[in-house]
């Protein structure tokens, strides 16, 4: 464990793909729900809290030593115990994330390949690959959100670029200051879909150069936004706001209107079996992070219990909801509203109870 570092740049790719089933899921449905015609905007909307987040980051995590992360500051900031029963919390917490988003790949992964069948075999691969990360070190997940990165970006542009002449004009423009209300609420929408961000946190301690810091961040931060604008322009203005609302999940609907003759027929349920390795890998550092949490509120490192937290999964993904309406009430519902409590309210909390104790 201690010779398992990633760099600064890994991270920020690994947190990329891991971020993608998030992104695609609520993003730009609930921003066209919120915002209308202007939902496209939600992206750029978000770009500059964005970046103050990540600001504050950067500046506390220069308070901390080296090896530090959520844990290490949560301890820092309201003392080791309470510290370490928040890291517990914590880790609780990303097991159902894991949870949740487990049975909704096997829910997307169903619906869109296998009508008819169960998502039992779907969950049986995903923690198998998953529980076999869990007993490699940290860089070597980090390797294969990489490899997947680029192979998820290529497709993503290319399902953009085949249907960009599909966009039309009156569906996206024009855009109204009386919409400025609902944009800032698409706005936050997209923070809570990138909020699992500060929940992986709990990896940083296993980031080393630093150096670039805020700078790197900040890049990031802007290609991801932009990624989103993009992306809310196709959907949106090909299929327009009102009915973009109503989706389950837009892209994969976008991913219909692709057909390239003589190669591939119908490119949604390729997409879709690609997708399986995008949330592979979100799985994979939600079983990660949870562990270090975990290992952060116990005082002890347990090699390989991301591993075990893998078969929790299985009944937990099933016991979630009996219903895919189900888990998506409680999902919007009591999951944002956790997401939102724990990867914001609470470190923004620690952190000013840090500066009155003069810790930071």
């Amino acid at each position: 464990m201690n010779n398992d570092h990633i760099s600064l740049r890994q991270f920020l790719i690994l947190t990329t793909v891991a971020l993608l089933p998030q992104m695609i899921k609520l993003v730009p449905g609930q921003q066209a729900n919120a915002a209308g015609r202007s939902g496209w905007l939600a992206g750029l909307a978000a770009l500059v809290p964005m970046l103050i987040v990540l600001w504050l980051i950067c500046r506390v995590g220069q308070a901390l030593p080296e090896k530090s992360g959520l844990g290490e500051l949560l301890c820092l900031c309201l003392g080791d115990k309470p510290g370490r029963l928040l890291c517990g919390v914590y880790g609780i917490w990303l097991v159902v994330l894991g949870c949740f988003e487990l049975r909704f790949c096997g829910e997307r992964f169903i619906a869109t390949l296998y009508p008819n069948t169960g998502t039992g075999l779907v969950f049986v691969a995903i923690l198998s690959m998953a529980w076999w990360l869990g007993q490699k070190q940290l860089v070597v997940t980090a390797r294969a959100g990489q490899i997947f990165f680029y192979a998820v970006l290529v497709m993503v542009g290319s399902i953009l670029l085949f249907t960009a002449g599909e966009i039309h004009l009156y569906n996206i423009w024009p855009v109204w200051t009386q919409q400025l209300p609902g944009l800032v609420r698409a706005g936050g929408g997209v923070l809570n879909a990138l909020s699992l961000g500060i929940g992986l946190l709990f990896l940083f301690r296993q980031v080393t150069d630093r150096r670039e810091g805020f700078r790197l961040a900040a890049r990031w931060a802007v290609g991801v936004c932009l990624g989103l604008t993009a992306l809310g322009i196709v959907v949106m203005g090909t299929f327009g706001a009102e009915m973009v609302a109503r989706m389950q999940i837009p892209f994969f609907s976008l991913a219909k209107e692709v057909k390239l003759e003589e190669a591939v027929e119908r490119v949604e349920p390729v997409v879709a079996a690609a997708w399986v390795f995008v949330d592979l890998i979100l799985v994979s550092v939600l079983l990660r992070a949870a562990e270090g949490a975990l290992s952060k509120a116990i005082g002890e490192e347990v090699r390989g219990m991301s591993s075990a937290l893998a078969l929790i999964l299985l009944p937990g993904a099933y016991l979630i909801a009996g219903s895919v309406f189900a888990l998506e009430q409680l999902y919007n519902s009591w999951g944002m509203m956790g997401k939102n409590l724990l990867f914001f309210g609470i470190p923004l909390l620690s952190v000013a109870v840090g500066k009155m104790r003069r810790v930071l």
